[in-house]
């Protein structure tokens, strides 16, 4: 049975929708007339130096890699914000797999014929996945929330626990996930899932805060919460944790007051942590300007960083939860031109001074969709299972 920590520190406006607390660099009114003003310039191949970097593709998982290596922990990146990840298993046991944010729909919208539309397919289907035991997901977008994907994973897998932020259970219940299998939390709440079947190991989610909105109508924006996503296993109560992840969601970084202070408190908390994925782009927000022909002049970066972080604020980010290797997300796949798909991980390994290697302590890159990495967990943390 799990237990529930709950929070009191929920981030409503009076009697209204959920607002971020820190004051946004442009309103969105603003934000819009930005966009309007940009110089609408054909594109053109990026004229810079790509740091080696390549545009991501989608291969075939290799799921192997992960039964083979039941004691690192795991990652498979599933296109735009969506991960597999698994964490080391106890000797004797099957390990604990987690799915965040996943989408398989074509499309990022509730039409098939209408909105934005995947660059790149997904890497597999729902049935190939190994045994999941967890789905996280961060906000109620079309893009992090795929009602199908969600209702195929638990129709694969009956024993699988959902975590929601507030406001988000509806929606997965009307695709018929139980009521009591959708574990809805506010920021910084903790469900901790016990030992079962002989295990020494608890997992405990906390719902950390994100910077973003939500809504999938025009009815119901920000009346439900976003959220970001700490994943900790440990041994004993108390104990320092053996596995510790990190899952952004969707978020911006940058406040009129400056850096958004939350990463740091959520590193000072809860890190550091072993992994992170973190959002390097808009994702399918403004994709219909690269599929236009136009130059997507997402470089001005004044409409975006409220709600997006960029390459440049994604390492800073990952700097202030201190994150030992991080992965890119929430690029590419839905990118509405092969510059659009380029650009955030040429400018990734810019920030970085030229290089962007997930594999080196305190590095952050990106793999191609489908691709599984392997992690050792830091020892310096860890306890013996």
């Amino acid at each position: 049975m799990a237990t529930i920590t709950l929070s009191d520190n929920h981030r409503t406006a009076d009697n209204g929708p959920f607002e971020n607390p820190w004051p946004p660099v442009l309103t969105m009114l603003a934000s819009a007339i930005s966009l309007m003003r940009l110089p609408f310039v054909r594109a053109s191949p990026l004229q810079q130096d790509l740091h080696g970097v390549k545009t991501v593709k989608t291969v075939t998982p290799d799921f192997s890699i992960l039964s083979q290596s039941v004691d690192k922990l795991g990652a498979t990146w599933l296109g735009h914000a969506g991960f597999l990840v698994q964490l080391p298993a106890e000797p004797g046991h099957r390990p604990v797999r987690i799915v965040f944010d996943p989408i398989f729909s074509d499309r990022a919208f509730p039409s098939a014929w209408v909105g934005p539309r995947r660059r790149i397919p997904p890497p597999c289907t729902i049935q190939d996945l190994p045994t999941v035991d967890f789905v996280a997901v961060s906000h109620n977008h079309y893009d992090h929330c795929d009602l199908e994907a969600l209702k195929a994973l638990w129709k694969t897998s009956h024993g699988v626990d959902f975590l929601v932020p507030l406001g988000v259970k509806a929606t997965l219940h009307s695709v018929g996930i139980p009521d009591d299998r959708i574990h809805e939390l506010d920021w910084w709440d903790k469900v901790t899932f016990p030992p079962t079947s002989g295990t020494k190991a608890s997992y405990t989610f906390t719902c950390t805060p994100a910077q973003h909105n939500s809504g999938r109508g025009m009815l119901d924006q920000n009346w439900s919460l976003w959220c970001s996503w700490v994943v900790q296993k440990t041994t004993s109560e108390g104990g320092s944790p053996v596995a510790s992840v990190y899952f952004a969601g969707d978020t911006g970084y940058q406040t009129a007051d400056g850096a958004c202070p939350a990463f740091k408190e959520i590193g000072q908390k809860l890190g550091p942590f072993d992994f992170a994925m973190v959002p390097i782009w808009s994702g399918a927000s403004l994709t219909v300007l690269g599929k236009m022909g136009f130059e997507h002049q997402l470089s001005d970066d004044t409409h975006l960083v409220t709600l997006h972080a960029t390459p440049e604020d994604a390492v800073r980010l990952a700097e202030d939860i201190r994150a030992r290797h991080t992965l890119a997300m929430h690029f590419a796949t839905f990118a509405g031109s092969d510059d659009e798909a380029l650009e955030p991980v040429v400018r990734l390994a810019k920030a970085q001074g030229g290089t962007a290697d997930w594999r080196e302590e305190g590095g952050f890159g990106a793999i191609d969709v489908g691709e599984t990495i392997v992690i050792e967990c830091a020892p310096s943390t860890a306890e013996k299972a």
